[in-house]
């Protein structure tokens, strides 16, 4: 029978911080199936304890199919905002979702809701927020392209598609940006459509030379923690040594 003090055990193992392995989590809370963990978690979105259904969305985020997002659907409908904000980050492998989607655009979209809420929900539907791999799916497609409609939505959504590599639906998308009548948008859009995209200078803490030379070499793409890599085969070339 599980019970809340497993699922802390298997959020541990899911921390990047903790030294526990999924292999040794799931040995020690009995080598429940998939099935199981996603059931205990559906019946646990319930509860009023607002922690707990925190706790069942740390795990569901790395589980699959239509029960765990059932249970992430019930976070983005949570009141509580810490809940609602925790279902966002979980939302990564459940986009294909049409509920999903249109939730998240729901979202972004309710003015009652802080700043910060909305704009997470926007970023993860343009695939800032995750920095998902792979393009957009079909049903985050239609959304953005309905959000595209409207100014306020435009740059954030552009900013999250610079950042991620080229596939269909986001060249799609960057291609009509590129024909905006706005300069900088068409611009960035172009750039992206050329093989540049945008990286977070964070993304290289651990490489201190290389991030000094992408400080050094590359354009900045807003603030200074954003910046333009050249396209993929021009990498290695411009950031080598001199």
């Amino acid at each position: 029978m599980l019970s809340l003090s497993d699922f802390q055990t298997l959020r541990r193992a899911y921390s990047a911080y903790e030294d526990l392995s999924l292999d040794e989590a799931m040995e020690r809370i009995g080598n429940p199936s998939e099935d199981a963990l996603v059931a205990y978690a559906l019946s646990q979105m319930s509860n009023p304890d607002r922690n707990a259904r925190v706790l069942m969305l740390r795990c569901l985020r790395h589980q699959r199919g239509e029960d765990a997002m059932r249970g992430v659907l019930a976070g983005l409908q949570d009141d509580t905002r810490r809940v609602c904000a925790v279902a966002i980050q979980a939302c990564q492998h459940f986009l294909a979702y049409p509920a999903i989607a249109t939730r998240l655009e729901a979202i972004a979209r309710d003015t009652s809701l802080k700043r910060k809420l909305r704009a997470r929900a926007l970023s993860m539907l343009a695939g800032n927020e995750g920095r998902h791999a792979g393009d957009v799916s079909p049903a985050s497609y239609v959304v953005l392209n309905r959000l595209m409609a409207e100014e306020e939505y435009r740059f954030s959504i552009l900013f999250g598609l610079v950042r991620l590599d080229s596939a269909p639906r986001i060249r799609q998308l960057l291609e009509d940006f590129a024909r905006s009548g706005d300069p900088r948008e068409g611009d960035m859009a172009r750039r992206a459509l050329a093989g540049e995209r945008v990286i977070h200078i964070d993304a290289y803490t651990s490489d201190s030379a290389l991030r000094q030379r992408i400080t050094q070499t590359c354009d900045i793409a807003s603030g200074r923690m954003f910046y333009w890599l050249p396209a993929a085969g021009i990498l290695a070339k411009a950031l080598a040594p001199n």
